[in-house]
C-alpha cells in the first residue's frame, strides 16, 4: 500500500475505495472513481478526482504480486479490503501499522498524506509540467497543486543556484571540494 500511494499520489481513500475492476494492468492504468472515509463510500473529493492515471511497471508489479497474495480477486472485490471484503480504516492503519513502522525505522510522525506530498514534490523536482501533476494528483485546480502539495527539494535548490553560478560565471574553475572540505596536503588528498 505504501509504495503504491507514494509511486501514484492517491488520496488514501482512494487508494482503499480501489476494486479491481478499477485496474488494468494490461493498460498499466488504475481509475479513481469512489472514495472511502472511516468505512462508508462516497464521490471522490472533487469531479477532477474522478480520472484515470497512469501505473509505472513497479506499481503493475506490485499489483500483480497483491492480486496473486489475496482471495478476493473478483471485479468488485476492493484491492486492499479487510478479511470480510469489506474496507480497510485509514485511521486504523495510520495508528496500527503506518505509524509503528516508521518509528522502527527512526521516523518522526508519518501520515498517509505525507506520500501525496512526496509524490507532489518529486513530480515538480522531475520537471513534470504543472498541468501533468494535476491530473495525476486529481486537484480542482492547478492553484492546489503548486502551492499546497509542491516542496521544492533541497538538492533542487542547490542544482538551480549552480545552475545560475554557471550562466553568471563560465569561465571560473569549479571548487573540486566544499568549502569546509579537505584542504592541499591534507591526508583526506592522498586517499583519492
Amino acid at each position: 500500500m505504501v509504495g503504491l500511494i507514494a509511486a501514484t499520489g492517491l488520496r488514501v481513500g482512494e487508494l482503499l475505495a480501489l476494486r479491481w475492476r478499477s485496474v488494468d494492468l494490461a493498460l498499466g492504468t488504475l481509475r479513481v472513481s469512489e472514495a472511502v472515509y472511516e468505512g462508508q463510500f462516497q464521490l471522490p473529493k472533487t469531479q477532477r478526482a474522478r480520472r484515470t492515471i497512469s501505473l509505472g511497471p513497479r506499481a503493475v508489479r506490485e499489483f500483480r504480486e497483491h492480486r496473486g497474495r489475496v482471495s478476493r480477486t473478483e471485479d468488485d472485490d476492493l484491492v486492499f479490503g479487510n478479511r470480510q471484503g469489506q474496507p480497510l480504516r485509514e485511521s486504523k492503519l495510520l495508528t496500527n501499522v503506518l505509524q509503528p513502522a516508521a518509528r522502527t525505522v527512526g521516523l518522526r510522525r508519518v501520515t498517509w498524506h505525507q506520500f501525496r506530498h512526496i509524490h507532489s514534490s518529486l513530480l515538480n523536482d522531475l520537471r513534470v509540467p504543472a498541468k501533468i501533476a494535476q491530473e495525476q494528483l486529481g486537484d480542482a485546480s492547478i492553484t492546489t497543486t503548486l502551492s499546497i502539495y509542491t516542496h521544492v527539494v533541497d538538492a533542487s535548490h542547490r542544482q538551480a543556484i549552480e545552475a545560475v553560478e554557471d550562466v553568471l560565471f563560465p569561465n571560473v574553475p569549479k571548487l573540486e571540494d566544499p568549502p569546509d572540505g579537505p584542504t592541499a596536503g591534507s591526508s583526506e588528498e592522498t586517499k583519492i
